[in-house]
């Protein structure tokens, strides 16, 4: 039988058995013979909250008796008692051990914010002990607070353990949570890890919380260094054949990954690669929306597209004899045309891989 339930079997069989209350002379007398199970007896006969409270600082004072600590750790989860939780998460501060720290760790999730914040308090103050836990609980745990603190409680003890921690960071960066996800961007930002500027850089575009991405943004400054992001990201879809000629659906596909290879040539802006691109594509159709039809993007769902801060598009046109391949780059934030970018190149079959080149020239030269 555990310590935990031998001493909720001993305060049943007391209180069974009618023994009279107590009151905090008893938990003095207690104390000072340092007699665990007396306290335990106390604690079990108590009707006064003040006198359980009493019992629970008297046990703090005796980290060598299991009984006593196995006590406190279950006043620590299951009592009734806000107050009397944050006493006992309080006392685990005297009981070292994997027991007291694990308890001190499903603290964090306490309904009552004074009882979290004095798990960890107790917590940062066992920081070799409490790492391995932590590393743990801030993938493993269901509660989101836990995993929150966690992650907070690892950044603040991390000095000369960055390389250990980090992982933790960059995968807590994909928590469901979003306080979980903020925790981890800031702590990236604050352990200077400079590795992972790109992740960085991602979260600021694409998290669909604004804290998260002004966090991601906050974390990015801190690195230092030359400005994350001097250009445009850019997405480059697919272009539309409007020709009515199938054999052309090829040049198309080409000119778009051409113009992709040109634009991230150029440094004048960063360029997603084309298989993320298709693949967001292939996503937003599952979910049953036209996010491009190869005419122009659908501007009511373009916000939901957060790959990229602008996007080139374009279709071939034939009109006779004469061939129109026509560029155009819009900003995903105001689903806007960027003034002046346009490119409209025109020639004949026989010029569409020059008129691919002059189209690319053209919309490079646009960036400002």
């Amino acid at each position: 039988m555990s310590a935990i339930s031998r001493s909720f079997r001993l305060a049943a069989i007391l209180i069974a058995a009618g023994c009279a209350t107590v009151d905090l002379s008893d938990v003095r007398r207690h104390e000072q013979a340092r007699d665990a199970a007396g306290l335990l007896e106390c604690h079990a006969q108590a009707e006064d909250e003040q006198v359980r409270i009493a019992v629970i600082r008297a046990l703090a004072s005796m980290p060598e008796s299991d009984a006593g600590r196995a006590h406190t750790i279950a006043q620590s989860q299951q009592a009734t008692s806000p107050e009397l939780r944050l006493e006992a998460v309080r006392a685990l501060q005297r009981h070292p051990g994997e027991e007291s720290t694990a308890a001190l760790i499903l603290a964090l999730a306490d309904a009552h914010p004074p009882v979290r914040q004095a798990a960890r308090q107790a917590l940062a103050a066992r920081p070799e002990e409490a790492r391995p836990p932590l590393l743990s609980a801030s993938s493993s745990q269901p509660n989101p607070l836990v995993r929150q603190a966690s992650i907070e409680l690892l950044v603040q003890s991390a000095s000369g353990h960055e390389a250990e921690i980090g992982p933790a960071l960059t995968r807590a960066v994909r928590d469901d949570a979003p306080g979980v996800r903020l925790a981890a961007v800031n702590g990236i930002g604050r352990l200077g890890l400079s590795s992972e500027r790109g992740l960085l850089m991602e979260i600021k575009r694409s998290d669909d919380d604004a804290q998260v991405r002004t966090g991601a943004e906050r974390a990015l400054g801190r690195l230092g260094g030359p400005p994350p992001e001097a250009s445009a990201v850019l997405a480059v879809l697919p272009l539309k054949n409007e020709t009515g000629e199938k054999t052309l659906d090829a040049f198309c596909t080409q000119a778009a990954e051409y113009l992709t290879a040109r634009l991230a040539e150029s440094g004048r802006c960063q360029v997603l690669d084309r298989a993320r691109i298709d693949a967001a594509l292939v996503e937003m159709k599952k979910l049953g929306v036209l996010l491009y039809d190869g005419d122009a993007p659908n501007a009511p769902e373009m916000g939901r597209f957060k790959l990229a801060q602008q996007l080139v598009y374009g279709s071939l046109q034939r009109h006779g004899e004469q061939y129109t391949l026509v560029l155009n780059r819009m900003r995903v934030s105001t689903l806007e045309l960027v003034p002046g970018s346009s490119a409209t190149v025109t020639g004949y079959r026989a010029d569409l891989e020059q008129m691919k080149v002059q189209a690319a020239d053209s919309l490079i030269a646009r960036f400002r």
